[in-house]
């Protein structure tokens, strides 16, 4: 899947294996969000290992949408944006890669006065953490985007600094650059198990041998649980299958057209490079699956309505012959559809379950992790919705802007 233009040829495994037999934190995870953490904690003076089973970004991170953006319905997630927004803005300055981030914007889109005063809402919530959001009548969007004037629609968000970007060309930034910083990513190794001592881990069992330490990063993903499972935690986050395709429509989508959201309906749409387009949506069809075992191609069923509700919710017509490539990925999430950022009792830091925000939240999940494993306790927010134990109450915050 080459969703951008000039996508580098993605890291081979087994390109360097495991030499390290003892670290101060291993991390378990080569995506997204293992590598920033790997890059914080090697920036504090941590010896770090990065184990990944396949390649790095090979999981979920190079099968979403590449998108960044800032507007969520809850406090948590909105701050997580704010922490992360300076690395995608800065990324070629840190780390000499250019990862073509687009500012084209998100546009939730409204079908009636209900959803609009929603919208409104989290507007207004977005605003309370310095989030250029607004809120637009139909005739504000037929006026900035002439090509949408044909939308059925009261009104919607939108925010200006909302984007995507090469999400191929961050793992390669990323990677090069902790292993730059002297951490070792190992490729093509599992992890087999953990020595516990006094019911704390002092040792990782891999394929590739046994690494002494006592801080293990669990960054897996959809895997998160099956790795928790291994030292007897149990971990609500599940991995939810969700699908998208490239296409070539005809006339092509404006380069400046933002992205599409029909909350409603769950599908969007979104320019690619020369006119493609990027569509996906869950239809309402909203399944958690096997990680090890699900489909990575998308259902051809599937195809077929995702094109027709295209047409139907944005007036924009693609043809299946114009297909390019599709494919089918995960959204590790919760249930209140906020990450785990927590330390157990036993050395684990369990960093997951964004439920599909986790690459663009991914260097505030690294500065968070750093925090717990370096002060005991996260600071840049109130650690309370990102803790394991909130799973014990009912769920007071709900985010409700996926799609």
């Amino acid at each position: 899947m080459n969703a951008i233009e000039g996508t580098p040829a993605r890291p081979e495994e087994g390109a360097q294996r495991l030499r390290a037999r003892e670290s101060d934190v291993a991390i378990v995870g080569a995506g997204i969000v293992g590598l920033f953490c790997a890059y914080f904690l090697a920036r504090r003076g941590f010896k770090v290992v990065v184990l990944e089973r396949n390649r790095p970004g090979s999981g979920s991170s190079t099968l979403g949408g590449g998108g960044v953006r800032s507007q969520f319905g809850t406090a948590t997630n909105i701050q997580l944006s704010v922490l992360s927004q300076p690395y995608w803005d800065e990324f070629e300055d840190r780390f000499g890669v250019d990862v073509v981030l687009r500012k084209i914007g998100y546009l939730f889109l409204a079908r009636d006065h209900r959803w609009l005063e929603d919208f409104r809402a989290q507007v207004e919530l977005q605003h309370q953490f310095g989030i250029g959001s607004e809120l637009l009548t139909a005739a504000d969007i037929s006026t900035r985007w002439p090509s949408l004037r044909s939308l059925d629609v009261v009104g919607a968000s939108f925010c200006a600094t909302d984007g995507y970007l090469n999400h191929f060309r961050v793992v390669q930034g990323l990677t090069t650059a902790v292993e730059a910083s002297g951490v070792t990513v190992v490729s093509g190794t599992d992890v087999t198990g953990m020595d516990l001592k006094a019911g704390r881990i002092e040792a990782v069992r891999t394929t590739d041998g046994t690494i002494r330490t006592d801080v293990v990063v669990n960054c897996a993903g959809a895997w998160a649980p099956e790795l928790a499972r291994q030292i007897g935690i149990d971990l609500p986050i599940e991995g939810r299958r969700h699908q998208l395709l490239l296409a070539r429509p005809t006339p092509p989508l404006p380069a400046d057209q933002p992205w599409l959201i029909d909350p409603v309906h769950e599908v969007h749409i979104r320019p690619d490079v020369d006119g493609r387009a990027l569509v996906g949506g869950f239809l309402g069809e909203d399944e958690a699956v096997d990680p090890s075992e699900f489909d990575h191609d998308a259902d051809a069923t599937w195809i077929q309505a995702v094109l027709h509700q295209t047409s139907q919710s944005f007036a924009i017509e693609v043809d299946r012959s114009s297909l390019v490539d599709s494919w089918a990925g995960l959204y590790p999430s919760t249930p209140d559809k906020h990450p785990i950022i927590d330390k157990t009792d036993a050395g684990m830091v369990v960093v997951g379950g964004f439920a599909g925000a986790g690459f663009m939240h991914a260097p505030a999940a690294g500065l968070l992790a750093t925090e717990l494993i370096m002060d005991g306790r996260i600071s840049s927010l109130d650690p309370e919705p990102v803790n394991l134990a909130r799973f014990s109450k009912a769920i007071r915050a709900l985010e409700q802007t996926g799609f």
